[in-house]
């Protein structure tokens, strides 16, 4: 070859090096940065990674850059490996980049909005929101929020509003004509719909609209949660319309997690549990209602119940469950009797014992109550046993706990947290350090049903309630402070 050529050859070898060095520098280095931003790794792996890969960028830019004489082999395996770097950097990054976003998501403070349904008659000849200027419209006054849902409304139309004490007197004022329309949150009146079984087919909905509420600054645990055992509050919201949404909460589950021990009780609690709502007198109310004042009246109402002190909460969408579990290639779950049931167009069918169920199954699962003598406590009990099936799959392999970003990106429209982020990264890096089988316990808490008036419905609108079984609740509180290692309610509230 003669001298030019030669020299032409290692221009474009060296314009080519150039790119890939160039490339992997700035990859390598995002890579690293990204690393250390999500801090669920060792401190010392990331260090061992900076050092690999600087070495390989100093071993590229000799070979590549610096070197007048370095043979076609050795540049093809310099360019090889700096192909390999970019790759690897660049599918790292996707799995940090999603992790940084997921928690950024789920833990940011989001004021909680209720939305509002503006009702009128049938027959009342009003067809939207102009047509209801110069009437009267009735609200709640046992709603904090009604006030401001009044004002929003009446600066939209001119109305005049008046205040009712009970959903029965309101409905008995529509329906008597003696109000024009009625405003109350849209989640009320698919109780009372579901509650008087058609009652409300007289009515219809003109107008919906958001209400933010006003936020509360929730008071961050200092429970160091890789270490100290701690108490979190599972709802699983009914709402369809996004998760910062106030809707009831279906699903009510304790987690007394000890992080030392490897250990969780799961305590369910009925979604038709009658007890005081917190801050209220009087009449009682389901627990499932609670959700429809905020997920911090559910918290605050559970830890009267049970007199504890939650840690932490998670608000968590039925949709989620679907495509988590498809995420992990379906959960193992035990049925203990043999059921079929439909969904999404779809039959399920589960036998009796163990077996591995699809997302869409595992949510049906989690969702049947007709099918059971005991109804809603059976749910509850399916319920902990698809989240003993996600815990179980996700500490049980470290194949699965590298899919944690994916499944995370996936659940953060999904899933709120009152953890900080602190939190989430250390659990997170405890498991990977140190992976445990969890052990996961399961108790519920019982009762009787029966028809009672709630808080939320008003005194001549009797539901079904589940009025609880003080033995149970003793059994919960006994168990709960076991996994906290106190023996009395006393203990753990000082």
């Amino acid at each position: 070859m003669k001298k030019s050529e030669i020299e032409e050859s290692t221009i474009i070898w060296r314009g080519v090096g150039l790119v890939v060095v160039v490339a992997q520098a700035i990859i390598s280095f995002m890579l690293v940065i990204s690393m250390i931003n999500t801090g669920i790794v060792a401190s010392w792996i990331t260090i061992l990674v900076a050092i690999v890969l600087a070495a390989l960028l100093i071993f590229n830019i000799v070979k590549l850059l610096a070197q007048n004489k370095t043979s076609t082999a050795t540049r093809i395996v310099c360019m090889v490996l700096g192909i390999i770097c970019i790759i690897g950097g660049v599918f790292a990054m996707r799995y940090t980049g999603a992790f940084n976003e997921f928690l950024n998501r789920v833990t940011e403070q989001k004021a909680e909005v209720k939305e509002y349904s503006v009702i009128v008659m049938n027959d009342s000849g009003i067809k939207d929101l102009s047509g209801l200027a110069g009437k009267s419209v009735g609200l709640l006054e046992t709603d904090k929020e009604a006030k401001k849902a009044g004002q929003h409304l009446q600066g939209l139309v001119k109305v005049d509003t008046g205040f009712y004490d009970s959903m029965d007197t309101l409905i008995s004022m529509l329906e008597g004509k003696l109000i024009d329309a009625m405003t109350i949150e849209s989640d009320r009146m698919e109780i009372a719909k579901e509650e008087m079984d058609g009652g409300l087919e007289s009515m219809r909905v003109i107008y919906t609209f958001e209400i933010e509420l006003d936020g509360k600054e929730t008071q961050a645990s200092n429970k160091k949660v890789t270490i100290e055992p701690f108490i979190v509050y599972i709802s699983g919201s009914d709402s369809r319309t996004g998760i910062k949404t106030t809707a009831r909460s279906d699903v009510n589950i304790v987690a007394v997690v000890d992080p030392a021990k490897g250990k969780m009780l799961l305590v369910s609690i009925p979604r038709d549990t009658y007890v005081q709502l917190h801050d209220t007198t009087g009449i009682k109310d389901k627990l499932t209602h609670a959700g429809v004042y905020g997920i911090e009246m559910s918290k605050a109402t559970i830890e009267d119940f049970l007199g504890i002190k939650i840690d932490h909460t998670i608000k968590v969408s039925f949709d989620t469950v679907v495509k988590v579990v498809d995420q992990l290639d379906g959960i193992e779950i035990n049925s203990d009797q043999a059921l079929q049931l439909k969904t999404n167009g779809k039959v399920c069918n589960y036998v009796v014992g163990k077996q591995v169920v699809d997302g869409d199954c595992a949510l049906r699962f989690a969702r049947e109550r007709k099918s059971y003598e005991t109804g809603d406590r059976h749910r509850g009990e399916n319920q902990q046993e698809v989240i003993t099936g996600i815990v179980k799959k996700l500490s049980g392999s470290k194949d699965y706990l590298l899919k944690v970003p994916e499944i995370l990106e996936i659940a953060a429209d999904s899933f709120e947290t009152t953890f900080q982020r602190d939190d989430i990264v250390g659990f997170i890096r405890m498991q990977l350090e140190n992976p445990k089988n969890w052990q996961v316990e399961s108790i519920a808490v019982n009762g009787t049903g029966t028809m009672l008036p709630t808080y939320s419905m008003g005194a001549n609108l009797p539901l079904y309630v589940m009025i609880p079984d003080e033995n149970t609740v003793a059994n919960a509180r006994t168990k709960i402070n076991q996994y906290l290692n106190v023996s009395t309610v006393d203990d753990a509230e000082e």
